[in-house]
């Protein structure tokens, strides 16, 4: 059997020393070594003892074999959820320029632990005037441990019953659904998050900060009770950090959130949901400078599971993706509510406006529009 090396970045917490070493991998550790593994490594002139992450695994050196060391040993237990996110910060390394300290402060929570429970998480995103949990929801009754499934209309289950198919045949082209606004996408995420929880997965649901509201979130409880987390801005690291490790225990397994849900640790993810996906939200600004749909995609694959986007407006990027067949594209083109209707829409050309002496930036038409509906 050809020799293999291990890519080990150590103490990825210090910038200074933000590249990789390369290890030889004994045989007898060969079975067990993978990306994301923490091993420990000599280190140095003095070969002192350090622990490391491995990022890369290849067959063929980088230096002069003679001169690579060997792994020690796997630290116990270091095979983890963690060790995918450690796998998925190199990628992003690579992937959009950062270093790797600042891809592993990404994906990884900070280690400053406080106990939220989750009432006490939603809470702090509803305000304080917001009280519900265990005694109280926003109707004053009990918080719903899990809801009813809603029907669905043909257009919708059409939707959903293409998506089990094409999750049990094990098909994971990622999914956009362009939805017309009221088509009902939500109620299809969540028929497809049934049926992903029924295979025993787990599920990350993204929703930009700004769509983040008490409404959303409470839809999402009426139908799945006290099985979801939230993360959300508002909270503090350590709310952040307990949420994160309450996914690790298996306490949950619906996370909803903004951009940083998608680094949750699950150990079994079968779905990511990315809803409203043409939002500028989506791009970190801060480096790495990653696109959610990007990682989300690749978080997928790593895991084996299921990608689906929607939206009432795709991105030019997306649905060049869908019409090309990289993605799978479905369309819900009526409203879900019996009777409803889009509003009519009129264009005002400004430069005729203009001519007739209008200098506003309101046409006539819509000042007297306004001026109705306020009256």
């Amino acid at each position: 059997m050809a020799e293999r090396y291990a890519s080990i970045i150590i103490d990825i917490s210090h910038e200074n020393v933000d590249r990789v070493f390369q290890y030889r991998i004994p045989p007898e550790l060969l079975p067990e070594i993978r990306i994301g593994v923490q091993v420990c490594v000599p280190f140095g002139s003095g070969n002192r003892t350090r622990k490391g992450y491995v990022v890369d695994i290849t067959e063929k050196p980088d230096y002069e074999v003679s001169k690579i060391k060997e792994i020690a040993g796997i630290v116990t237990g270091s095979v983890t959820a963690g060790s995918q996110l450690i796998e998925l910060a190199w990628w992003m390394k690579e992937q959009y320029g950062s270093t790797m300290n600042q891809a592993l402060k990404t994906v990884l929570p900070v280690k400053n632990k406080v106990k939220a429970r989750n009432k006490q998480v939603v809470q702090s995103m509803l305000g304080e005037d917001a009280v519900f949990g265990d005694a109280a929801s926003e109707n004053g009754g009990p918080l719903p441990e899990q809801g009813e499934a809603v029907c669905l209309n043909d257009e919708q289950q059409q939707i959903a019953a293409c998506f089990c198919d094409d999750y049990d045949r094990g098909e994971r082209t990622p999914y956009l659904i362009h939805g017309i606004t009221g088509s009902g996408k939500t109620e299809v995420y969540m028929a497809m998050i049934d049926h992903v929880l029924s295979e025993g997965k787990q599920v990350i649901v993204l929703i930009p900060e700004i769509a983040l509201t008490y409404q959303t979130v409470m839809r999402f409880y009426r139908r799945f009770g006290k099985r979801i987390c939230v993360m959300h801005s508002r909270l503090s690291a350590g709310e952040r950090y307990d949420q994160f490790e309450r996914a690790k225990r298996g306490e949950t397994d619906i996370m909803i959130g903004a951009r940083s849900a998608l680094f949750t640790p699950f150990s079994n993810l079968g779905l990511i949901i990315m809803d409203e996906e043409h939002e500028g939200a989506y791009k970190s600004e801060v480096t790495p400078r990653y696109h959610a749909r990007d990682v989300a995609q690749k978080l997928a694959q790593m895991n084996g599971a299921a990608f689906v986007m929607g939206s009432a407006t795709p991105s030019v990027e997306a649905y060049t993706k869908a019409e090309s067949g990289i993605y799978r594209l479905f369309t819900l083109s009526h409203r879900a509510a019996s009777g409803s209707r889009l509003a009519t829409a009129e264009v005002v050309d400004l430069r005729r406006e203009m001519e007739a002496g209008n200098k506003s930036i309101f046409s006539k038409r819509m000042q007297g529009l306004i001026e109705d509906r306020l009256k």
